[in-house]
């Protein structure tokens, strides 16, 4: 057991190693400190960001429009709505695998304003399905779906054959 003067002397001790430590980090210094470059693999932009501009009205509820002033649609920017442009970017990646019928594609490419892309997916029935589209921060997302190929609706399987009706010994996927 330990004696009264073994526990003061231990917790005086603990508190004088607890203040040092608490010396050394400063209050109010913080030991994560943000990236120095901007912490992207891509150039700082050419032209800096604009703040916005002096008297802008601060975030919140706003107060009624007076009647016979138009509107905002709901979901589309408003007419004080100030776009800044995103970062240009450019992709696409395909995967076909027939062992696992997995046949499908994407591409998109970006100016930071407009994203134009297609992507396509080989659907159960045999048809490809494309879609294409067009996105902005101004009118939305905007589709255009259309089928390559004939719908093909096999057979099930003869009497007597193995697999399908996803009983014991069907085929299902092979990874």
């Amino acid at each position: 057991m330990m004696s009264c003067k073994s526990f003061m002397l231990l917790s005086l001790s603990l508190a004088a190693i607890s203040a040092y430590a608490y010396a050394q980090i400063a209050p109010g210094s913080n030991a994560y400190l943000p990236p120095t470059k901007n912490g992207y693999d891509y150039s700082e932009p050419n032209t800096p960001f604009k703040p916005s501009p002096p008297g802008r009205p601060a975030p919140g509820p706003r107060p009624p429009s007076p009647p016979g002033t138009p509107r905002n649609i709901p979901g589309q920017p408003g007419d004080d709505h100030v776009h800044v442009p995103g970062m240009p970017y450019d992709f696409e990646y395909a995967v076909q695998d027939p062992e696992t019928a997995n046949d499908y594609a994407h591409k998109a490419s970006s100016d930071g304003d407009v994203v134009t892309g297609e992507y396509r997916v080989q659907m159960p029935d045999g048809r490809t399905q494309i879609v294409r589209y067009t996105a902005d921060w101004k009118t939305g997302y905007h589709a255009d779906v259309s089928y390559e190929g004939e719908a093909q609706f096999p057979q099930g399987p003869q009497p007597g054959a193995r697999g399908g009706g996803g009983g014991g010994g069907a085929g299902g996927y092979k990874y």
